[in-house]
């Protein structure tokens, strides 16, 4: 059997497919061819018999090598990508949760402070019911530039007020510069500054500074209309 005969009969295509058995038997089949040459003295088609099996043999497998190479390169940029595609999605997650948060801390802070003007309102329309019933009128005065909610008059007294949570120095601080700025606007010094709070008792600090500025403080809008009242009915005795 020629050797050209012998690696048709082991082609290429059934290398692919089974690979350690058709290894197999082309060593068998060109062993025997082989060793016939080799006794009938063709070292030189013996060689080139051996040659060409290997041939046969290496070229799918090496080829296979290079497909299992490629398919490994692939995989590995593929991975790569997909790597790339879950950090870029928590990031985006991250980005989403912190987004998340502060869009509910802003709701949060928006709603406390729509509580907190609720709040204020409500005393003053309680405080301004109640001086009704004193005969005073209360009337909001704008921030700018007088820096105090609002102005309680009766026949003769005219008092700022100032509403408050809790009331601190710096509610104090705006009713004394409110004072100077009513004067300066409305040609009038006030007779009364009044600072009105939410707590049921004001604080011992706060009570102490108001009374060291002549400011009255108190939480009950009765109390104030009351004092206040009185305070109209004083200035009316002196004049």
């Amino acid at each position: 059997m020629g050797y050209a005969i012998l690696i048709r009969q082991v082609s290429a295509h059934d290398l692919a497919w089974d690979m350690p058995i058709d290894v197999e038997k082309a060593i068998d089949m060109a062993e025997e061819s082989v060793i016939e040459m080799v006794r009938q003295g063709k070292l030189d088609f013996a060689m080139k018999m051996v040659l060409g099996v290997l041939r046969e043999v290496l070229v799918p497998l090496v080829e296979s090598v290079n497909k299992l190479a490629t398919g490994l390169a692939e995989l590995r940029e593929r991975s790569r990508e997909l790597f790339d595609s879950v950090v870029e999605l928590k990031e985006s997650t991250a980005n989403l949760e912190r987004s998340l948060r502060m869009e509910s801390a802003q709701r949060r802070y928006e709603v406390m402070g729509l509580r907190g003007e609720m709040a204020h309102m409500s005393f003053r329309f309680t405080l301004e019911r109640i001086c009704a019933e004193y005969g005073l009128s209360f009337e909001p005065l704008p921030p700018d530039p007088y820096r105090v909610d609002g102005v309680v008059e009766g026949e003769r007294i005219v008092a700022l007020v100032e509403i408050a949570k809790m009331g601190s120095e710096r509610d104090v601080e705006q009713l004394l510069e409110g004072a100077r700025i009513y004067e300066r606007e409305e040609g009038r010094r006030p007779d009364a500054l009044v600072l009105y709070v939410y707590a049921r008792k004001p604080p011992a600090e706060l009570i102490e500074l108001c009374g060291e500025h002549g400011i009255i403080v108190d939480s009950s809008p009765r109390r104030v209309a009351r004092r206040l009242a009185e305070l109209d009915r004083g200035l009316g005795e002196r004049a």
